[in-house]
């Protein structure tokens, strides 16, 4: 997103709305409130995922006169992650807040948001709802989902289903946010360097579906978590996954026409056991060679990130300290430069 545009406010709210049913005037005039007490040069961006045109026509129409409103329309539907990212991009905020289409949370507490940006100096603050106001079965499996998160990811947050979300502009301008990868923001900024802050914030309503989750859900959340996974622990050293992942397959068809070979060797030129009537045979000389293809895709792409790695930065430097360090009796501080 380096094509942003400069910054001339102090916050821009994204707001993605995926159904007619928005709170409009509920999050401008609440959270709009909070930030005239802050004394806040503000403004929101309201990005609508393939809501109807009817719906743009009539936010349009009830923007009220004393609020810097805009409005963006898709003409279908894109994706949460997309929405954010094209809210992202014509943001003239310094700092920016995402917020779901309904008041999820107190908006008071937007004050705590804030001031672990202004006041703590974190570059991302994810919300924490706490206590929980929607049914013990989506508590269960949102405490669940986020558990394993933090074993895999090593990243300390607690509720990666929260929308609302501050950060500085510089993180979206450098951590790029496609699919359905903006739940994991925390993760990417985090392994980007920037500092990743966490607060608690009062629960008060939940619009989410209260049942179990269906399959295709926790399917599309394994793959996201997969991607996730690749993207923060292999994308430097790609060799590391694919051969691990080569390895053990052609170790597989290793052993499977082994066994055959050993049986054949026993079986003192029985049918039963004669190669060419075992149809596990090709089953092993496949994985013979899937295996071999997986390890080279591997290598492939490792020569890919050796000669492109000199473009590739995945890495922030914070501060730096230059100058030469005083003689025994001068008082010259070192200069310090932020990054």
């Amino acid at each position: 997103m380096s094509d942003a545009v400069e910054p001339t406010k102090d916050l821009t709210v994204v707001v993605p709305v995926q159904s007619d049913a928005v709170e409009f005037e509920e999050i401008l005039e609440q959270y709009g409130r909070e930030f005239d007490r802050r004394g806040m040069d503000y403004e929101f961006v309201f990005v609508l995922d393939g809501a109807s045109d009817k719906l743009f026509e009539d936010l349009g129409r009830r923007r009220p006169p004393n609020r810097s409103v805009r409005l963006i329309s898709f003409n279908q539907p894109f994706g949460e992650s997309i929405a954010l990212a094209a809210g992202f991009k014509i943001a003239r905020g310094r700092i920016v807040l995402s917020l779901p289409a309904y008041i999820q949370t107190d908006p008071k507490d937007v004050h705590h948001v804030l001031d672990a940006i202004v006041e703590r100096d974190a570059d991302v603050v994810t919300c924490w709802r706490r206590p929980r106001v929607d049914p013990l079965l989506h508590r269960m499996q949102s405490a669940l989902f986020n558990f394993v998160m933090r074993l895999l990811t090593g990243v300390h947050v607690h509720d990666l289903n929260c929308l609302q979300r501050a950060l500085r502009r510089r993180v979206f301008e450098d951590v790029n946010i496609q699919g359905d990868m903006y739940r994991f923001l925390p993760v990417l900024a985090h392994r980007a360097g920037y500092a990743v802050t966490e607060v608690v914030v009062r629960h008060v309503r939940e619009k989410e579906r209260h049942g179990v989750l269906g399959f295709g859900v926790y399917l599309r959340r394994l793959l996201d978590i997969s991607a996730l996974l690749f993207l923060t622990r292999f994308t430097r050293k790609p060799l590391r996954f694919f051969g691990l992942a080569g390895g053990m397959i052609f170790l597989v068809g290793l052993a499977v026409c082994l066994y055959l070979l050993v049986e054949f060797l026993l079986g003192e030129g029985s049918q039963d056991t004669r190669l060419k009537n075992r149809a596990t045979l090709i089953l092993g000389v496949l994985l013979l060679v899937l295996g071999i293809q997986t390890f080279f895709i591997g290598l492939v792409a490792e020569i890919i990130i050796f000669v492109q790695g000199r473009n590739l930065k995945d890495y922030r430097v914070g501060r730096i300290v230059e100058g030469e360090v005083p003689r025994a009796g001068q008082e010259r501080a070192p200069d310090r430069q932020e990054v």
